[in-house]
């Protein structure tokens, strides 16, 4: 999270919407990334096709800054309806998969693989427009302290922080 950090604080302003995360949203430290807990929508669904439906709904509708994808199985073709609507959108996305699928074509212009490191993480270049890059980059984590440079305002982020609600669809008029 720390690595999209920045540019969800770019948009923090919009709706930040997370499809099937693998864990719940823990709102204090996307509070210290910059996202409001009122700006999060967490989406639960039951089915893969009622997450990609989601997913393509929210893009299509431009109503938020950003959406966050946890896919663990996605079809080539899903990925291509992805990528397109999220090109004629505004919309940031990310579609996060296990590292196996680094293998798996896939219509996205940049995907990158993700590795923790002793003090941060490296990223690859599995594709990328423009020359290859064979030597990951290294992004190093200081401790907790740097999550506090996109702060929210104090009556923004609650003392105790309530759960995230879970929403089966996302409706759009």
């Amino acid at each position: 999270m720390r690595l999209v950090g920045p540019a969800l604080a770019q948009v923090a302003h919009r709706k930040v919407v997370m499809i099937q995360p693998p864990h719940t949203p823990h709102t204090a430290a996307l509070a210290g990334l910059g996202v409001a807990p009122a700006n999060l929508i967490w989406v639960k669904s039951q089915s893969s096709a009622d997450m990609l439906w989601a997913t393509e709904q929210v893009l299509r509708s431009g109503s938020c800054g950003a959406v966050l994808l946890w896919a663990t199985h996605i079809r080539q073709e899903n990925l291509r309806r992805l990528t397109l609507a999220a090109q004629t959108s505004e919309t940031l996305l990310w579609v996060l998969r296990p590292l196996a699928a680094a293998q798996d074509p896939s219509p996205s212009p940049l995907r990158l693989s993700v590795r923790p490191a002793p003090e941060g993480i490296e990223i690859g270049f599995v594709k990328r427009r423009g020359p290859l890059r064979d030597e990951p980059l290294f992004l190093p984590l200081d401790g907790p302290l740097t999550i506090k440079r996109h702060p929210v305002p104090a009556q923004d982020v609650p003392t105790s922080a309530p759960p995230v609600p879970v929403y089966d669809k996302i409706e759009t008029h």
